[in-house]
This record gives structure tokens, C-alpha cells and sequence, in this order.
């Protein structure tokens, strides 16, 4: 789909490549501590179109990190956006080359929509000109119109628009998918990525929806508490949204978070080859770990192509041996490496970690990890340990793609 709204606006990746060269200019440095209202360390590095998301639960000072790299509020370290800019954390909120999309995006409410894009290009020095996504943004038919008589997604994405006007190497993105429908989301990923290959930047993003960080981030920083300061851990992608998880379980568990942690929402992230399409068979081959994997049909992949398989925890089963002749399609050898009791809807359940067996040596520097969740009683009558082996089963509607990626 991204390829689709892309191509709709002629916007290629070749045509960005020709625009904007990633070159050492577009590394982003940032090494900052923060004292108020949560002491925390962060410390990143960020490439050319790269975008990094912070992992953490609600109230664990994201936004507050976000509002200090911003300029919003204090702290003490370094920022730098390139390699020839100042330094940006001696600098006020309003010099900074840093972009920032609030959750709660404040708009002048006396002002139209067109007349408030044209402000703030007019305070630029160099303006970022932003007129080929409004209509990707479907805000081109309420350019005349008010901020306080748009929808909160729409103001959303105003906001996206006015903060990319500032051309800033840096883009901070607190929410910014949240409360828009399925097409929208696709829309402002597509214009975010785009923004990052003309402008040479890169972007931090905050979100709770494991979908919107997979769909947008390349890495991830999770949260980590060492009883003296918290500090962000730098991590690929599925290995953050993974141990993010177990953190959003455990605080489940003992009361501290109380609306997160459902295992349904508990996604595995693994990594896999397109080998080919059985389009006779509605289906698409992949390798991971060796072993043969498959999803419906995924037209869009290519043979050889390297991809995101995203898989839910309540989608999955386990068998102690292989069944050459039932209706999973996949049927994967794993070792048990965890196990541990939850509540899930009210219903008594087991999560099992398990890891991937590697039966192809140029596959062994992947370490694929995978939650399933099944019913006490299941856990009960097959009575899994840990360090077994067993054979994980799914269906191939239960892996999805994460093709935006």
C-alpha cells in the first residue's frame, strides 16, 4: 500500500533518492541526561532516514524525553542533528533544528488552515515546501477551514505538516498515528518516510500501538531501570517490541499497569526470506531459520526478499510432534526457553517463550524468539518444560507482513 500512495503522488524511491543522497550529514547524535519529572538517560544514534521508537509504558517519562530534546524543559548532555550544525542543547526551543508533532497539537484558532501554513513557511529561513502531502493527507478540501472545525485527526495532521515546513533534521513524533483510521495511518506513514529522504533526516517516534512501531521504526529503545537511573537500551525492532511486552505483562500482573498486557496483543517479530509465491495454493513461501514458512499470498514480496513476519501470541500451538497430514501449513521446531502463568481476559493462561532451531548455518546468526499462549488446561494436559523441543503450528492466515517496513 505504501508503494501505492507513493506512486499516486509521483513520489518514487528513486525519485527521493535523486533529491536527497543519506550522507554522514544526516546522522543524528543525541547523549542527553534528564532530571524532571523523570530522571532518565538517553543516548542514540540515528541515520539518514532511520526512525528510532521509544518503548515504555504510560507515565514513564517518553513525552517528558521528547519535550527535553525539544527544548521544552531542561536537561544537560549533547544534541547534534549533523556534523556541521551547533550544538543544539545550548540553544532555545525556537533555534533548535528540531521538529516536534505533540500529542495535543495547539493550533491558532483565528487562523485557516492554508493561512496558518503560510506563517509558518514565511518564519522559515529556508522553508520545506509541504504542498505535495496535503493531498496524500486528504486536507486539501479543508485548506479553507478553521483548526477547532476539524476532527482531532485532522488537526493531527496539520500539525505533521506545520512541523515538516521547518525542513529540521531531526523529527520528534509524539502519537502521531494515534487516533487515525486505517488509511490515514498508512497515509502519514508514507508522508513521514518521504519527509526523512528529501529533508536528510531522521526521526524519534512515541506510540503504544505495537502495529504503528513496527509499521514506521527500524529501532527500538526500551526502558530500562537499573535502581539508580533509568536508561534507554538501544535494540532491533522485534527484540524491543518483545522485551517491552514482558514488561507490559509483568506490570500487568502486579497491578502497576492496568489496561495493558492482554496476550492476544503479545506480538512475535521474526525474521524470514521470501523463497516464492504458490499462487495456485494462495500462498507465499518463505525460509526462516531454515525451515519452510507460509502466509497467504503477498504479491508485493520477491524471492530472495528479506522480511518481517508478525505473528500473535493466541495464533499459534504446540505439538510435541511433527502432523505432515492437519491443516497447518506451518510447523516449526523450537526449544522452550521460558514459561509463566497470566490472566488473559479474565481466563487462566500460560506464556511460552520459545527459540527458533536453526537448521541452515546462514541462518544461525538470527535469533528468532516466539511467544505462544495457550489455555492453563492445555498447559496442564501437555505439560511443556523447559530446554524441550516441541513443533510450533499456525495457520498461514496467522502470519501477517510487515510489508510497510
Amino acid at each position: 500500500m505504501l508503494n501505492a500512495i507513493l506512486n499516486t503522488f509521483n513520489i518514487t524511491e528513486s525519485a527521493s533518492e535523486q533529491r536527497q543522497d543519506c550522507r554522514s550529514a544526516g546522522t543524528v547524535m543525541i547523549d542527553v541526561q534528564v532530571s524532571s519529572p523523570v530522571s532518565q538517560h538517553f543516548s542514540c544514534t540515528l541515520r539518514c532516514a532511520q526512525v528510532g521508537v521509544l518503548l515504555a509504558p504510560s507515565g514513564a517519562g517518553k513525552t517528558s524525553l521528547l519535550n527535553a530534546l525539544a527544548g521544552l524543559s531542561p536537561a544537560t548532555g549533547s544534541i547534534q542533528v549533523d556534523s556541521k550544525g551547533a550544538e543544539q542543547i545550548d540553544l532555545p526551543a525556537h533555534q533548535r533544528r528540531i521538529a516536534y508533532v505533540t500529542q495535543s497539537p495547539t493550533l491558532f484558532g483565528h487562523l485557516s488552515i492554508q493561512a496558518l501554513l503560510n506563517l509558518v513557511s514565511a518564519e522559515q529561513t529556508n522553508a520545506f515546501d509541504v504542498t505535495w502531502a496535503v493531498g496524500l493527507l486528504n486536507l486539501s478540501g479543508v485548506l479553507h477551514l478553521r483548526a477547532q472545525q476539524l476532527s482531532g485527526g485532522q488537526q493531527q495532521r496539520v500539525a505533521l505538516l506545520l512541523a515538516m515546513i521547518k525542513g529540521a533534521p531531526l523529527l520528534l513524533l509524539d502519537e502521531v498515528l494515534t487516533g487515525q483510521d486505517h488509511t490515514m495511518k498508512h497515509a502519514c506513514i508514507a508522508v513521514i518516510k518521504e519527509y526523512l529522504k528529501q529533508t536528510n533526516a531522521a526521526a524519534l517516534m512515541v506510540c503504544h500501538q505495537m502495529e504503528d512501531a513496527l509499521a514506521l521504526a527500524d529501532m527500538a529503545w526500551v526502558l530500562k531501570d537499573d535502581g539508580s537511573c533509568k536508561h534507554w537500551q538501544a535494540m532491533p525492532i522485534g527484540a524491543g517490541l518483545h522485551l517491552y511486552q514482558h514488561q507490559l505483562l509483568a506490570s500487568f500482573q502486579d497491578g502497576s499497569n492496568g489496561g495493558e498486557g492482554h496476550a492476544s496483543e503479545f506480538l512475535s517479530v521474526v525474521q524470514a526470506t521470501t523463497l516464492a509465491h504458490r499462487t495456485s495454493l494462495g500462498l507465499t513461501e518463505y525460509r526462516l531459520n531454515g525451515q519452510a514458512c507460509f502466509s497467504v499470498h503477498t504479491p508485493h514480496t520477491k524471492p530472495g526478499q528479506a522480511v518481517s513476519l508478525v505473528l500473535k501470541a493466541n495464533r499459534v500451538g504446540l505439538s510435541r510432534k511433527a502432523m505432515p497430514d492437519s491443516s497447518f501449513v506451518n510447523q516449526w521446531l523450537a526449544t522452550i526457553t521460558s514459561t509463566r502463568e497470566i490472566v488473559w481476559q479474565g481466563e487462566q493462561g500460560m506464556l511460552i517463550d520459545v527459540k527458533l532451531v536453526s537448521k541452515d548455518d546462514s541462518d544461525a546468526a538470527q535469533c528468532n524468539d516466539l511467544s505462544v499462549w495457550i489455555t492453563r488446561l492445555s498447559f496442564n494436559q501437555l505439560k511443556p518444560a523447559v530446554n524441550e523441543p516441541w513443533y510450533l503450528i499456525s495457520k498461514a492466515d496467522a502470519l501477517s507482513v510487515n510489508s510497510l517496513h
